[in-house]
């Protein structure tokens, strides 16, 4: 009699598990591209329930035997990869089910941890490398970033722009895109309308900065804009200047993004920055155009009838 009564509650606690199951994929959060041999783990508090791995389009899948039970029973989907911070995900189970058919996890790149531009009009510095036969770090991401600000401050207080419209410059010094191709993929990730990095080489005591500018409203198949500043002194940034050349790509970037989100007024009043800081030229003027026939009174704004 107890070895039937002992055959029965382990017949009862069979049925009471069933293989559920768990499915996902997991992305790069820059790229959005399938991440390939990342551990998956569910977890039940501190005991490991199953262990897989994303195969080479990123899809994950497991089936687990949990305990069937009406009540939900909440568990953790974790998600590693060297190179990426690792995500966790709350798994919901009820009656033998998950709340999701697939769980989509973005792994964050370490570089990307801390970068993070307030909302709004911003442009970053990423990454500079330094040359070669520098000893120490020079901190050469911030010191450029305090270059460009003085440079688009110094244009942005002709116009009329109220604070919150105006652009913010933010230093990423280990955001460094892989490939060319990732470049506009770090402009939209981050969501900032211009991406910079480079490489600075020294020149009689100074520097001048070999740049990469992508926008963030650029077509996915752009690649990045090259440029080289003037030779500048970064320890005394105020008398600094990035040029004409590394500053177009930049303030043509902004006012693209101007445009793109609706901002026809601030777009107007950004492109007298821009023109007072390079000069006239087609694409500036093709853009003014653009913003200024969306207004309902062009006329009433700051060169809106030039």
């Amino acid at each position: 009699m107890a070895l039937a009564l002992g055959i029965m509650i382990w017949s009862l606690s069979l049925a009471a598990l069933a293989a559920t199951n768990i499915s996902g994929m997991a992305t790069d959060s820059i790229t959005g591209q399938a991440v390939a041999g990342a551990r998956v783990t569910l977890s039940s508090g501190q005991s490991s329930l199953s262990v897989g791995t994303t195969a080479s389009d990123g899809v994950f899948q497991m089936f687990v035997n949990l305990p069937v039970r009406p009540v939900p029973q909440t568990y953790t989907l974790e998600v590693s990869q060297q190179g990426y911070a690792a995500q966790t995900r709350n798994v919901v189970v009820a009656s033998g089910q998950a709340d999701q058919l697939s769980y989509k996890v973005a792994l964050p790149r370490i570089e990307a941890i801390g970068c993070v531009p307030d909302p709004g009009r911003s442009v970053v510095i990423g990454h500079v490398r330094a040359p070669a036969s520098a000893t120490h770090d020079l901190d050469l991401s911030r010191r450029v970033r305090t270059v460009l600000e003085y440079d688009l401050l110094t244009e942005v207080q002709k116009t009329h722009l109220p604070p919150a419209q105006q652009p913010a410059v933010f230093a990423c010094p280990n955001a460094l895109p892989r490939t060319l191709r990732e470049h506009p993929d770090w402009a939209r990730a981050l969501k900032t309308d211009a991406f910079v990095v480079g490489e600075a080489a020294p020149v009689n005591g100074n520097f001048k900065v070999d740049m990469q500018v992508s926008a963030r409203y650029a077509d996915s198949a752009s690649l990045p804009t090259l440029a080289t500043t003037p030779e500048m002194n970064l320890d005394l940034p105020s008398s600094a200047d990035l040029g004409r050349a590394a500053l177009a790509p930049i303030m043509i970037a902004l006012l693209r993004a101007y445009l793109k989100e609706g901002r026809y007024a601030e777009c107007v009043e950004f492109s007298l920055a821009v023109e007072s800081a390079l000069g006239k030229s087609t694409v500036l003027a093709e853009l003014r155009k653009s913003c200024q026939d969306r207004l309902p009174n062009k006329g009433l704004l700051t060169g809106g009838g030039q």
